[in-house]
């Protein structure tokens, strides 16, 4: 069954295109945050590493000028004015003086005998070191080891991940929550008139918009809406006018036609093949009648308190049995009690051709099956007969189809017609009519109230 559901102007869902605008800028903000944070992360940890460079060749620098100055006849490195972190090895590698101490001992050992100046860092990640190699004015060769400690620069790249952090959920959610407000702001207006137009096209075909020159989108649209209006409602009207127009003009033929005959059979005829003729052209009449008048009262504009009327299963019961006096009906609608939202009289005559169509087919019995759902009721019509073939199960709902001998294959088009007019739905139910036996079994869906 194909329901309506209502307008969700205030409702952001993943659907809606509110909720579709808000979640690509937030997609785009989360994003755009990530690789700019990458992007810091990447620019703080190059300018780190170059100011610990930068720290490390100013202290070797400085260092080789002191034990320069210090070593005019021999290797000399004056201690007391050496900085922490540093060690002086002679050209055989041996540790003249100074201290690095922790982790980095044994990698400052391996740089002692370096040729070139060289960089590495410490096994632990917390230190960096400086090879230089130099030579004293009397000619000696020597190599100074400067240790550094990385750790205050690991420390302000981790605190400016957690500001980046923090200012990307901020601009995130601002975002978000501009992204929310502005379309808000800007499809308010057109849930509402949507729903005005959805209203109108029901209750009021007269009512337009009339939002003036098209000088923004709002009053294009609205525009556009009023002449979609115009035309909604003149199709409308052509249509009442039409099917009012061939009612009266095929009801007067119909019920000359029936009359007459009606009345040749009261006047008593005795060739019974004449006879057979005149019945069958009466009986033919009033179905003729009964179809035009469905297809008249689907396409007046019904007023909303004639939607508003409810049944039950057991109102429509007698008017179904009453239909179904050649076979036995078996009624097994007693387990329903909820309440139709459709008029009975409506719900009667999408029932009607099913039962009609059960009648002809049935070999001796037709069953009546009500079960309540939580938000419709289904009625299923069953019969004993030979049922319906697998070729016309997906057609026998369309206009000219039939697989009744001597049908017009409107019964069951026009019982689906109706049943959507309410907000139902008719439907073959080939697995229904496996378990009981075989023969042909209809559904018809009708919402509750």
């Amino acid at each position: 069954m194909e329901s309506v559901s209502p307008p969700a102007g205030r409702r952001l869902g993943p659907r809606s295109l509110r909720g579709a605008i808000v979640l690509s800028t937030v997609g785009l903000m989360t994003i755009s945050m990530v690789v700019v944070g990458l992007f810091i992360q990447l620019l703080l940890s190059r300018a780190a590493h170059k100011d610990v460079d930068e720290v490390l060749h100013q202290r070797a620098t400085q260092a080789v000028g002191l034990i320069q100055d210090a070593s005019r006849n021999k290797l000399t490195v004056p201690t007391d004015t050496l900085e922490p972190g540093i060690e002086v090895y002679d050209a055989a590698g041996r540790l003249v003086a100074g201290s690095v101490g922790g982790s980095v001992q044994e990698l400052a050992g391996e740089m002692s005998t370096s040729r070139s100046e060289e960089t590495r860092d410490g096994a632990d990640g917390q230190a960096r070191l400086l090879a230089l190699p130099f030579i004293t004015p009397s000619g000696e060769r020597g190599v100074l080891v400067v240790t550094q400690d990385t750790r205050p620069y690991e420390r302000s790249e981790r605190y400016a991940l957690y500001a980046t952090g923090v200012l990307a959920v901020l601009v995130i959610a601002t975002s978000g929550l501009i992204a929310l407000r502005v379309t808000r702001q800007a499809l308010e207006p057109v849930t509402q008139m949507a729903q005005r137009a959805a209203n109108w096209s029901e209750h009021d075909l007269t009512q337009r918009f009339d939002l003036g020159p098209p000088t923004n989108e709002l009053a294009a649209l609205g525009e556009t809406l009023d002449h979609l209006l115009d035309r909604v409602a003149s199709a409308i009207l052509a249509e009442q006018r039409l099917t009012a127009e061939l009612a009266h003009e095929l009801r007067t033929p119909l019920t000359s036609i029936q009359g007459s005959a009606d009345l040749a059979l009261l006047r008593g005829v005795p060739d019974p093949s004449t006879r057979r003729d005149l019945e069958q052209i009466s009986a033919s009449a009033r179905e003729m009648n009964a179809v035009i008048t469905t297809l008249l009262e689907l396409a007046r504009d019904e007023s909303p308190d004639s939607r508003r009327r409810t049944c039950t299963v057991a109102d429509l019961v007698p008017a179904l049995v009453s239909a179904a006096s050649t076979v036995t009906v078996v009624d097994r609608t007693a387990g329903s009690a909820a309440s139709i939202a459709a008029p009975r009289d409506l719900v009667v005559r999408a029932i009607q051709p099913l039962v009609d169509n059960a009648v002809h087919h049935a070999r001796s019995t037709i069953t009546l099956t009500a079960v309540d759902r939580p938000d419709s009721v289904e009625l299923t019509v069953s019969d004993d007969g030979p049922g319906v073939a697998q070729a016309l199960r997906d057609q026998v709902f369309e206009p000219g189809v039939t697989f009744r001998e001597g049908g017009a294959g409107l019964g069951l088009g026009i019982a689906r017609r109706v049943a959507r007019s309410f907000g139902g739905e008719v439907g073959l139910a080939p697995e229904l009519a496996q378990q009981n036996g075989g023969g042909a079994a209809f559904v018809v869906t009708m919402p509750r109230r």
